[in-house]
């Protein structure tokens, strides 16, 4: 399974996070999985892209021209998708990929998030994606959500459709187990 990691290239502020994204890549490496992640060796990317490196794993990066030296490509992985922009990064992640994790990041993180939930919603893909919520780092989300769909604009099937866990076999099982939920414009 391809599994896109998006999180961020900074480390955040505490070293659960970092500890957490290494046994994050040796779970999945029991798998058999193949990580597709943003192509950088900062922050959290590159203490996912070596980890998993270090295992022998499979690992596609994708990245932009621009963010090349910006967010330090690594050049060790398997292989590295160049792109024009951040539109054509998603785009090609997605691509790429059989399912989401959304690991603690920034702005980056929950962009990319954001647009695959709404991939769900619209039926563009049925891709499986989750929230890995280290410490409650996705909570206050999942209530925004929520309130999204108290208030009419997000189905509760859609919502519920997104995996939230800071158990990556649980997450990695729900992988497997997943049925999409039907389009925002399907009949019910």
């Amino acid at each position: 399974m391809n599994i896109a990691i998006y999180c961020g290239s900074s480390f955040g502020n505490d070293p659960i996070f970092e500890s957490h994204a290494k046994n994050m890549i040796q779970a999945l490496y029991k798998k058999d999985a193949t990580i597709v992640y943003g192509g950088s060796k900062a922050g959290i990317m590159g203490t996912i892209s070596k980890e998993a490196i270090s295992l022998n794993m499979k690992v596609l990066g994708v990245i932009t021209h621009k963010l090349i030296d910006k967010e330090i490509l690594n050049p060790n992985i398997t292989k590295i998708y160049t792109v024009s922009n951040i539109r054509e990064r998603k785009a090609k992640m997605e691509e790429l990929s059989d399912a989401f994790i959304g690991f603690p990041g920034g702005f980056g993180t929950i962009e990319e998030l954001s647009e695959v939930f709404t991939s769900i919603q619209i039926g563009i893909h049925k891709k499986p994606c989750a929230l890995y919520n280290l410490n409650g780092y996705y909570d206050k989300l999942v209530e925004f959500f929520q309130s999204c769909v108290d208030q009419g604009f997000i189905k509760q099937s859609h919502l519920d459709a997104i995996i939230v866990s800071d158990d990556i076999e649980y997450i990695y099982n729900s992988f497997v187990n997943y049925k999409a939920p039907k389009n925002k414009w399907e009949i019910s």
